[in-house]
C-alpha cells in the first residue's frame, strides 16, 4: 500500500532526489521548503504537493512518515507537529540507507571532493550500459533530467554525504572513496572525529564487497586499509591498480588519457569535461564500473557521452569571447583546482573569479587556506558569506581573508556586495575573459543577471 511521505526541506539536493524516487515508486509525497526551486517544480509536475514555507498546517494526520534533513532545527513547526501526531520521523540518511539496504549491488560514493561528479559518472555509465540503476545524487545531469532516477531496486548508485557523520551507520556493498580533507568541523569538531566516521563507514562494507579509493591520498588509503572488503586503488601512482600517466594526460579543453589496469593498457578514455580533478573522478568511476563487470570499451564509450554536472564547471553563456561559468566549489582545494582548470581552458585570457564563502564555520576554520586559494586567478571578487543554516558568530571572515591575500598576485582584488556584482563585473570584463562564479550558496542567482549585464555593456561599447 502506498505511503504518504512528507519531506521537511524537500528542495534540498539530497531530499529532492529521495522524494523523486519515492513518488516514482508510487508513494504519496508532500513537502515544504523555504526556497522552492527548479527541483521542487519538477516534483510538483510529477504529482507532489510542495508548500512554500514551513507550517504545522502542512502536516495532515494521514502522513505515515516524515523525513528531515540536518538543517531542520528541532523547533521546526512541522517537526513538532509530526511528533505530536505520533508520526515517525527519520533523517534523510536513514531513508537513503533504506533504499540501499535491499539492493544486491549498492554503490556509495563519498569523500571531501568529487563525489557528485564521480557518482554521476557511475550512474551515467551504468545506465548507458543498460544496467538500469536507481540513482540518488547531489547534482543534476542531462541523462536523467535531474538528480535522481527510479530504476532497478537491485542496483542503487548514491552520493553519500559525510558532512553530519550519519553515513557511519550505513551498510553498502561497494564504495568509492574520492579523497579526505579537513571539512565540516561544525559537526565533527576535530579531524580525528571525521576520520573515525570514515573508518566506521568503511568497516561496515562486507568482506565480499568492494572499496575503490584514491591511492594518491594518504588519508583515504589509511581509511581503506581498515576495511576487510576487496580494495582497489586509482590514481597516477607508479604501481596503482587503475592509473594513468601524467605524460599522457590532457585536460585543458577536454580530458584524454590512456587507462592502465595493473600495468596493462586498456585503451583511450576521452570526455568533454575539463580539469585534472575530473580526470581523477573519471578514473575512480571507471575503476568501480570495470570491477563490477562492465567492459572497458562500453564504459569508455559511455564516458565519452558524459557532459558534466550542473553547477560543476557549468557554462552559463558565452557573450562574444567572454565565457561565464558557474561552479559549486566552496573548499580551498576545490577552488584551487577549478581556478587552475579555468586558466588552462582560457589560455591567454584572464580568469575573473567571484567567490561567495559558504558557512561561517567553514570560513573561520579554513580562513588561512582560503587566502591562498585564488592565486591562479587574475581578478578576484569576494562577497559576503552565505550562512546556510548557521547563525553568525564572531570569527574569521571575508575581511580577514582579504587582509591575508597577497594582492600583488592579482590585477584586481575587491569586495562587492552580491547584488552589485553583475554591474561591477560587467564594467571590468574584457574580451577572452572567463568569469567564474564560485560557491555553494545563492551566488548562483547572479549568473543570468551577470550575463545580461555583460551583454548590455558589450552593446554599449
Amino acid at each position: 500500500m502506498p505511503k504518504h511521505i512528507h519531506f521537511i526541506g524537500i528542495g534540498g539536493i539530497g531530499m529532492s532526489a529521495l522524494a523523486e524516487v519515492a513518488i516514482s515508486r508510487g508513494n504519496i509525497v508532500t513537502g515544504s521548503d523555504l526556497r522552492p526551486n527548479d527541483l521542487t517544480d519538477k516534483l510538483r509536475a510529477k504529482g507532489a504537493v510542495v508548500f512554500c514555507g514551513h507550517s504545522a498546517d502542512n502536516i495532515p494526520p494521514d502522513v505515515d512518515l516524515a523525513v528531515r534533513s540536518t538543517c531542520i532545527p528541532a523547533a521546526n513547526e512541522e517537526l513538532v507537529k509530526a511528533e505530536e501526531l505520533g508520526i515517525k520521523v527519520i533523517h534523510r540518511s536513514e531513508m537513503l540507507a533504506d533504499v540501499m539496504k535491499d539492493a544486491s549491488v549498492s554503490i556509495a560514493v563519498t569523500g571531501t571532493h568529487g563525489k557528485t561528479t564521480t557518482s554521476a559518472l557511475i550512474a551515467h555509465i551504468m545506465d548507458y550500459c543498460d544496467r538500469d540503476p536507481t540513482v540518488i545524487i547531489g547534482g543534476e545531469i542531462s541523462r536523467f533530467g535531474g538528480n535522481a532516477k527510479n530504476g532497478s531496486r537491485d542496483l542503487v548508485v548514491a552520493e553519500v554525504d559525510e558532512s553530519d557523520g550519519l553515513f557511519r551507520g550505513m551498510s553498502v556493498k561497494c564504495v568509492v572513496l574520492t579523497n579526505i580533507e579537513r571539512e565540516h568541523m561544525e559537526h565533527h569538531g576535530t579531524m580525528e572525529n571525521l576520520l573515525a566516521s570514515y573508518v566506521e563507514f568503511a568497516g561496515r562494507i562486507p568482506s565480499d564487497g568492494l572499496i575503490v579509493y584514491n591511492g594518491e591520498d594518504v588519508v583515504a588509503r589509511n581509511v581503506a586499509e581498515n576495511s576487510t572488503a576487496i580494495r582497489v586503488d586509482f590514481g597516477a601512482m607508479e604501481n596503482g591498480c587503475f592509473r594513468y600517466s601524467y605524460a599522457d594526460l590532457s585536460c585543458a579543453r577536454s580530458i584524454r588519457f590512456d587507462l592502465l589496469r595493473e600495468g596493462e593498457r586498456l585503451g583511450k578514455v576521452e570526455c568533454g569535461i575539463v580539469g585534472r580533478y575530473n580526470a581523477m573522478n573519471i578514473l575512480g568511476a571507471m575503476a568501480l564500473c570495470l570491477e563490477r563487470g562492465i567492459g572497458f570499451k562500453e564504459a569508455a564509450e559511455a564516458v565519452s557521452t558524459f557532459d558534466g554536472v550542473r553547477r560543476r564547471f557549468d557554462f552559463v553563456e558565452r557573450i562574444g569571447n567572454i565565457d561565464v561559468v558557474e561552479d559549486y566549489a566552496h573548499h580551498p582545494t576545490e577552488l584551487r583546482a577549478v581556478i587552475k582548470a579555468a586558466g588552462e581552458y582560457s589560455g591567454e585570457g584572464r580568469v575573473v573569479a567571484i567567490f561567495q564563502p559558504h558557512r561561517y564555520s567553514r570560513t573561520h576554520d579554513l580562513a588561512e587556506d582560503f587566502a591562498h586559494s585564488f592565486y591562479d586567478a587574475d581578478v578576484l571578487i569576494l562577497t559576503d558569506i552565505y550562512s546556510a543554516d548557521e547563525k553568525p558568530f564572531v570569527g574569521r571572515g571575508v575581511r580577514d581573508i582579504l587582509k591575508a591575500i597577497d594582492r600583488s598576485k592579482f590585477q584586481l582584488v575587491d569586495f562587492v556586495e552580491k547584488d552589485r556584482i553583475p554591474g561591477y563585473v560587467s564594467g571590468i570584463a574584457r574580451e577572452r575573459d572567463m568569469v567564474l562564479i564560485l560557491g555553494a550558496g545563492d551566488i548562483r542567482d547572479i549568473a543570468r543577471p551577470l550575463s545580461n549585464a555583460i551583454r548590455k555593456q558589450a552593446v554599449r561599447s
